[in-house]
């Protein structure tokens, strides 16, 4: 009886021991917050190190054939993260032709500088001045 016991004790210790001993608490570990930017940040420079995200939230209604596309930019040093989301306001009903945001995502890639210019448009327009645009300097160090 005494054998099992302290057999059953054992195990219980070597378990708390190792539970005490790891790093996971149950929680995902969160990436690291992308670096925001909307458009009264137009015109401004950010600092990236290699491998951090930058999120662009800008207004767009794609119900109107206007989409934010990308005019310039240098993907060795900043890359594209997917593709473009379109977010409604929350704060209006939706319905057709309500506006939102439209959210881009990149991440730096290498050290250097770029321009980041983003264009309000329609792909069939050609030869006509974008509705808004977006810029930003990127410095990746």
């Amino acid at each position: 009886m005494g054998g099992r016991v302290r057999e059953a004790l054992v195990v219980v210790l070597l378990g708390v021991s190792l539970v005490a001993c790891g790093k996971n608490d149950g929680r995902a570990e969160a990436p690291p917050a992308a670096v925001a930017v909307t458009e009264t940040d137009s015109g401004q420079e950010r600092t990236l190190r290699p491998g951090e995200a930058l999120s662009v939230t800008l207004p767009a209604n794609p119900s109107t054939g206007y989409a934010w596309r990308i005019a310039d930019l240098d993907r060795n040093v900043l890359g594209e993260d997917g593709d473009p989301d379109y977010r409604p306001d929350p704060k209006t009903p939706v319905a057709p032709g309500s506006g939102g945001t439209a959210v881009l995502r990149f991440v730096a890639k290498d050290l250097g500088a770029t321009r980041l210019n983003l264009d309000y448009s329609r792909p069939w327009e050609q030869g006509m001045e974008p509705a808004q645009k977006f810029s930003l300097t990127i410095k990746v160090l």
